[in-house]
């Protein structure tokens, strides 16, 4: 029943009543189109059990798995574990409805719901702010050390640099 083209479409008119599962594996190919990804490579087991009621869909998702991204430090790419569960609401209603993060509505003659959008925002939420290589055993940084040299030199340049004079004449028009 599923189109062939898009596996992230959940064909829900025929299903009875009650929970339904469906599991993915998230990996590369689903992030090729996605022009700003962040994430480029990954590979996450997610199951979505779908419980289905009169006029609304409640759909659990768990996701579990390995996303590559780039480290913040170093520049050099990190395989990052990722974990989460997400929880998404639809009603099915012809009444205007105000939509939210994880609640949406669909028309009641709709007969399936694409979440492949939903779960590219919850991939994205499953990353930290910060992504940078653990300390290896002995303590020192996992980053490229090459880069953590280029940086060291950088910063120590920065501090070496006398205050610029225009900036100078500026602080002693505010003191008076």
């Amino acid at each position: 029943m599923k189109k062939s083209g898009n596996p992230y479409i959940i064909p829900f008119i025929g299903l009875k009543k009650g929970e339904h599962r469906f599991d993915y594996i998230i990996d590369d190919s689903f992030f090729k189109d996605r022009d700003y990804s962040e994430v480029k490579q990954a590979r996450i087991n997610t199951q979505v059990i779908l419980t289905n009621e009169t006029n609304l869909l409640v759909f659990d998702i768990k996701m579990e798995g390995t996303i590559n991204v780039l480290c913040d430090r170093c520049g050099d790419p990190l395989d990052f574990p990722v974990w989460g569960e997400r929880k998404l609401i639809v009603s099915l209603t012809n009444d205007k409805f105000e939509e939210g993060d994880d609640i949406a509505s669909l028309p009641l003659d709709a007969s399936e719901i694409d979440i492949s959008q939903n779960l590219y925002e919850y991939v994205n939420l499953l990353l930290p702010q910060r992504r940078i290589h653990p300390a290896k055993e002995d303590g020192t940084s996992g980053c490229n050390a090459e880069a953590l040299k280029i940086l060291n030199k950088l910063s120590e340049k920065e501090e070496e640099q006398q205050d610029d004079p225009r900036w100078e004449a500026l602080k002693k028009i505010k003191q008076n």
